[in-house]
C-alpha cells in the first residue's frame, strides 16, 4: 500500500504523487474516473490498472490518429501515448492490439526507412543507429541494412565527400583529406567507403 502525497492538477491534465514520488501523468478526464485524495492509501498497482482500463478506448483511438499521420515504431508510439498521458499498461495493451492487427511492424517499418534512406548520402552506421534509437531490434535492423550494399554506400559516401570537400579544399591535401575522412566517419560511413572515395576524390581536385 502507498499514500497520496500529492495531486498537481490543471485544466486538463493531473499528476499524481506516491510516497513522496511521482506515480503517474495523466489526462484530467481519466483522473476523474478513479479519483484519489491526498493522504489517501491505496494500491499504486491496482489503481494503474484501473486507469488503463479506463483509457484504453481513448489510447487506441489516439494511436490510430497518429499512426495516420505517418508509420511509427512501437517505442515511438509508446513514447507518443505517453507524452499525451497514458499510463503503461494502457500503451502496452494499444501497441499490442495494433501488432496483432498488422497496423506496427517493426521489422517492415525498418525496411521502408532503409530505402528511402538508401536515395541519399547516409552511412551505414548512422542509420543503424537510428534505427536503435527508434526501439528497432538487432534483428530487424540487421535485415534492413542489406539495403545498404558496398556500391550503394561508395556512391552515397561520394555525394557526401563532394558536398563536404568545398569546406577543406583550402587546406593542404593530408590535412584536408584527413578532415574529409573524419567528416564522412561521423556520418556514419565505413572506412572501406571512404578510402575509396577519397583516392579518386582528392586526387580529381
Amino acid at each position: 500500500m502507498a499514500i497520496v502525497t500529492g495531486i498537481e492538477a490543471t485544466r486538463t491534465r493531473v499528476i499524481v504523487y506516491a510516497d513522496g514520488s511521482e506515480l503517474a501523468r495523466l489526462q484530467k478526464a481519466h483522473f476523474d474516473k478513479c479519483r484519489l485524495e491526498e493522504g489517501e492509501e491505496f494500491d499504486p498497482e491496482q489503481w494503474i490498472d484501473r486507469i488503463a482500463a479506463a483509457q484504453f478506448a481513448d489510447a487506441y483511438e489516439a494511436a490510430l490518429t497518429s499512426l495516420d499521420f505517418c508509420a511509427r515504431s512501437a517505442k515511438e508510439l509508446s513514447n507518443t501515448l505517453k507524452r499525451k498521458g497514458f499510463v503503461q499498461p494502457a500503451i502496452e495493451a494499444t501497441v499490442e492490439r495494433l501488432r496483432d492487427a498488422g497496423l506496427i511492424d517493426d521489422a517492415q517499418y525498418a525496411r521502408r526507412m532503409a530505402e528511402s534512406q538508401t536515395r541519399k548520402p547516409v552511412g551505414v552506421y548512422a542509420f543503424k543507429r537510428k534505427l536503435m534509437s527508434k526501439g528497432i531490434s538487432e534483428d530487424d535492423a540487421q535485415e534492413a541494412l542489406a539495403a545498404f550494399d558496398d556500391d550503394q554506400q561508395r556512391a552515397a559516401c561520394r555525394v557526401a565527400a563532394e558536398k563536404l570537400w568545398r569546406k577543406y579544399e583550402a587546406l593542404p591535401r593530408r590535412e584536408a583529406r584527413a578532415k574529409l575522412s573524419q567528416a564522412l566517419a561521423r556520418r556514419g560511413f565505413g572506412w572501406d567507403a571512404i578510402e575509396s572515395v577519397l583516392d579518386d576524390l582528392v586526387e580529381s581536385f
